[in-house]
């Protein structure tokens, strides 16, 4: 049996983790979260472990 694992769309990680589309692309490109896999359309697919970088990154930088 195959255990599928849920994937998001930007937009949906966007939406769950609170930041604009600029700072995940800029966070991605400068290497400050790891690039993610593709569907064969070549759009980004974020899993749960991706989501949670994503988030933890957020909230490094948001720190006082």
């Amino acid at each position: 049996m195959i255990m599928s694992r849920k994937q998001y769309t930007t937009k949906e990680v966007l939406r769950k983790v609170g930041i604009s589309r600029t700072s995940l692309y800029s966070w991605l490109k400068m290497g400050k979260v790891p690039d993610v896999a593709r569907d064969r359309n070549n759009f980004r697919l974020f899993t749960d472990d991706d989501v949670k970088k994503i988030l933890g990154y957020k909230n490094l930088i948001k720190r006082p």
